[in-house]
């Protein structure tokens, strides 16, 4: 199992569903058939475990639990009329 956004040289695969670890992205490719039988349930154990991996990691550096909303008096185009490109 990866520790996710810890480095950038480990990867993990899942059936035929590739998944490598970079320090700011967590890249997943290829395919994975998740069939209703004991290889489908580890499979669905293994994404499940890596999931909640990646999401605790998120919550422990406050990247998505962020509750600053950006408000429209703070945003750069406050009070400017932009023509309609599509007019």
């Amino acid at each position: 199992m990866i520790d996710p956004f810890a480095n950038d040289h480990q990867s993990m695969q899942v059936g035929d569903l590739v998944i490598e670890n970079q320090k700011d992205k967590i890249i997943i490719y290829g395919d994975l058939d998740l069939t209703l039988d004991a290889s489908g349930y580890e499979h669905a154990q293994q994404l499940h475990e890596l999931m909640s991996r990646v999401i605790n990691t998120f919550e422990s550096k406050n990247l998505y639990n962020n509750n600053d909303d950006k408000s429209k008096e703070n945003d750069d185009q406050f009070g400017k009329d932009i023509d309609n490109p599509f007019l």
